[in-house]
């Protein structure tokens, strides 16, 4: 049996534990914190303060705009969907199963939806929604509005006021 001097055991065990809390901590600096709000911005065209769904990373400067909320939908107004979606927002990118923004249609009420999706192909229904379109057929616009502001195209926030396939998440919060 070996014998080993206490002091150099515990400096041994001393120096791992600090190297794996230091590369703990590494990794959690890398990680990045992804936060979806509700907060406001200014409508030119309205030329009115807004309730608007944003973004917010550990990686930008800015948070960006996604959603601006102009009419009540479905008895909400435009601030409680402004807060209900956000926090919908959240809850998917927190569970991990938000790695992608696509649209649908309702099953149920043959509404455009919005989903957050965690693959490609995955399919939009209303276990994914995180909101809703007064009908179909504007649920490509909103997705195709949000590939512009993704690519710099526009810097037109979506406006939700009524009504591509996928925008990739990651892209968006770079």
């Amino acid at each position: 049996m070996m014998n080993i001097n206490p002091f150099l055991a515990a400096a041994i065990v001393t120096g791992l534990l600090a190297t794996g809390l230091e590369a703990s901590l590494a990794d959690q600096s890398q990680t990045k914190q992804v936060r979806f709000y509700c907060g406001q911005s200014f409508d030119v065209s309205s030329n009115k303060i807004l309730p608007t769904t944003f973004v917010a990373t550990s990686v930008r400067r800015e948070p960006v705009a996604v959603v601006r909320w102009k009419s009540s939908f479905a008895g909400y107004k435009p601030q409680d969907r402004c807060n209900v979606v956000s926090q919908k927002f959240q809850k998917a990118w927190a569970s991990g199963t938000f790695k992608f923004l696509t649209a649908g249609t309702s099953q149920k009420t043959g509404q455009g939806i919005i989903c957050g999706v965690a693959n490609q192909g995955d399919r939009c229904d209303e276990s994914k929604m995180l909101f809703t379109l007064r009908n179909a057929r504007d649920a490509g616009d909103v997705i195709a509005s949000i590939q512009q502001t993704q690519r710099g195209l526009t810097g037109k926030v979506l406006e939700q006021s009524s009504g591509g396939e996928l925008v990739d998440m990651e892209e968006l919060l770079k």
